[in-house]
């Protein structure tokens, strides 16, 4: 089975849960015999390599632009429209080229709406079907609030136009049958994995790792901190990553009184990632919507207890982890306190959890895919 799979990012380039998703993906479907994967993505900075016989990493093109960049001002808009714009049609010219030198594919399978318009034009020109993965939608990347027509208008048609549709989670398979009027019947549904992290010598550390949009509820997070901070006076709160809201979080953390506890980090490398996961003692997910939240499982595997949003698809399948609602930061508090305070309670969340985590591979995830595939052809 050859599959032509379009995606905007990939390891070392990576802005989320995308990169880590396709990368963990095409390494498990590569190791199957029967498997070939032609990765397509933008050139970048730092080059991205396969070490699998199976997978080809092809780049095209040239972006500054991440995933998950919006364009929020006239300045930006060009750029943005432009780039995603000219980076379906080079995928589109490549694919073609390399079926002409090559032969053809069997499938074409596109990760969210960046890959859409190009995916819809091969499966059209080279009769072929067509599979897209939804890892988040317009509504998510908002926070619900003041949507933009035009990606959802881009997301509506992508889906239209696929054999199948893949949702990370249960909530976004609901996200795509009610506001995008997609036939239940058409969306699989195949959670995220996780490559293990290991665990560090704890520290007093609460820690928030995401990008800092209003999707991920980092200013709930602070509000929270504020509360833990009057009982737990040795505690320091992480903020790890970067997005449009790093300048206005920083101006919270100073109007709560708490500057001198928080540590904002930016952009942090892999290995930053993991050390900063395995050291911490508590790790918060107040996202207020989340399709599924791969860095909580990432924390688990590391040993850190984690207190995550009930609107995030991890929720819906991950039993060993505190639950809340992502405004309600009394409850957020309640519960860093108790795991910093309460030994027990730490073990037997970090034991089981890290039991439960290995049933969350990338293996089970290509399986599963290599059914949506079998199904559509």
């Amino acid at each position: 089975m050859k599959i032509a799979m379009l995606g905007w990012e990939y390891p070392p380039f990576k802005a989320g849960g995308l990169a880590t998703h396709c990368y963990g993906l095409t390494h498990s479907l590569a190791d199957r015999d029967d498997v070939h994967v032609d990765f397509f993505m933008p050139k970048t900075r730092h080059a991205s390599r396969s070490d699998k016989k199976h997978l080809r990493i092809i780049e095209v093109g040239e972006t500054q632009i991440f995933p998950y960049d919006r364009p929020d001002s006239k300045e930006l808009s060009g750029q943005f429209f432009e780039a995603v714009d000219k980076y379906n049609k080079l995928v589109v010219a490549m694919v073609k080229k390399l079926v002409k030198t090559e032969g053809k594919y069997d499938l074409i399978h596109a990760h969210d709406w960046l890959t859409m318009k190009a995916a819809a034009v091969l499966k059209e020109d080279l009769g072929i079907p067509m599979v897209v993965t939804v890892h988040s939608t317009e509504y998510d990347r908002s926070g619900w609030l003041y949507p933009n027509q035009w990606f959802i208008d881009i997301e509506k048609q992508g889906m239209e136009k696929a054999d199948k549709v893949i949702a990370v989670s249960h909530f976004t398979k609901r996200v795509i049958t009610e506001k995008y009027g997609i036939p239940s019947e058409k969306v699989a549904v195949i959670h995220n994995a996780v490559y293990p992290i290991p665990e560090g010598e704890k520290q007093d550390i609460v820690l928030f790792l995401g990008r800092l949009t209003i999707q991920k509820g980092a200013e709930f997070f602070l509000r929270a901190a504020k509360k833990v901070a009057e009982y737990e006076p040795s505690t320091r709160f992480v903020v790890a990553g970067t997005g449009d809201m790093l300048p206005r979080l920083i101006s919270q953390a100073l109007d709560l009184g708490i500057s001198d506890r928080v540590i904002f980090t930016g952009r942090l490398t892999d290995e930053e990632v993991k050390h900063i996961y395995g050291i911490s003692s508590v790790y918060v997910m107040p996202s207020v919507s989340e399709p599924f939240g791969i860095t909580a499982l990432e924390a688990i595997s590391a040993g850190t207890p984690t207190i995550a949003s009930k609107t995030a698809g991890f929720s819906e399948v991950f039993n060993h982890c505190l639950r809340v609602d992502f405004w309600d930061t009394d409850e957020i508090a309640n519960k860093v306190i108790s795991l910093l305070r309460y030994p027990p309670l730490r073990k037997t969340l970090v034991q089981h959890g890290k039991k439960e985590i290995k049933l969350f591979t990338w293996d089970r995830v290509a399986e599963k895919t290599i059914d949506v595939y079998r199904g559509v052809l």
